[in-house]
Parts: structure tokens; sequence; C-alpha cells
């Protein structure tokens, strides 16, 4: 393998999706103890869950107004949505892969993301916080993922009729 060749793949490597997973990863382990970060146990990576932690963290900050969340955002704000969605956002721009993807019907669309965000917030669980709180012996996981499961199930028929 000439010099170029090796330059190229080195580069290609480090502008991977998986080395910026593994330096985000890494600099979220050690940002633990250096800041004293003590969040929940069987706190996984949600969307839903961390965008409502997030607000709590600002109402509370803003209006001194505390929502039903997690005690970790009392004083310390989750931005792990903003920082998915900036990381996401730049792996895509360096991969040349950011596009737009327009849907049919905008309307439709926003719907089934409010029920898909609300439910998520009924089972008060990500799929990933699911699995952990089973791993720490939670029975309603179990009850929780099997309903998971039965509404991924449905969602698949729906889209496939097209509703």
């Amino acid at each position: 393998m000439n010099k170029s060749k090796k330059g190229k793949s080195k580069l290609l490597f480090l502008t991977s999706p998986i080395f910026f997973g593994f330096v985000v990863g890494s600099l979220a382990v050690l940002a633990q103890p250096i800041f004293k970060i003590q969040p929940p146990q069987a706190y996984g990576i949600c969307i839903v869950c961390h965008a409502r932690d997030l607000l709590n963290w600002l109402s509370i900050l803003l209006f001194k107004f505390k929502l039903d969340s997690a005690e970790a955002t009392i004083t310390l704000p989750l931005l792990t949505t903003i920082g998915i969605f900036l990381g996401s956002v730049l792996s895509s721009k360096l991969n040349n892969e950011y596009k737009f993807i327009k849907t049919e019907n905008l309307i439709k669309m926003f719907f089934w993301g409010l029920l898909v965000s609300n439910f998520g917030l009924v089972i008060m669980s990500c799929p990933t916080r699911l699995v952990l709180r089973f791993a720490f012996g939670d029975p309603f996981a179990l009850l929780s993922i099997t309903g998971l499961l039965a509404g991924i199930s449905i969602g698949v028929i729906f889209l496939k009729k097209g509703v």
C-alpha cells in the first residue's frame, strides 16, 4: 500500500462515525470523575427522556418550577439530545451524507412522532433503558419490553398498509 492510500484510509477512519463514537464515549466516561457526574442507575441514551429532562432543567433554571423528571436534572443539564443532534449533523456533513428527506405528509409524520414520544414517556423509558432496567431486576421492564415489541409490530403493519 502506498503512502497516499494509507493516508487516505487514515483520514477516512478519523472522520468515521465509529471514531467519533469512540471519542465521545471516552470523553463521557472521563467527565464522570472529573466533574463528579452521578447519573441515576440504569439511565440509557434516550431522545425522548433526555429532551424531557433538558426541559425540566430549563424550567427549574428559568421559572423555579420542577417537572416530574429524573433527579439528576435538578442540578445538571442532560445535553444528550443536543449532543446526538450536533454529532449526527457533523458526522453526516463530514461524510457527505447530509440531505433533507421530504415526507409526503408532514402533519401525519408530526403526529406519528408525537405518539411515539408520548408512548415513550408513558413507559418511562427508551429501549436501552428498558433493557438496563430489566438487567437490574425490574419486573415491570419485561412487561414494558413486551409492550414495546407489540407496538413496533403494530406500527410495522400500519406502515406496510400505508396508514
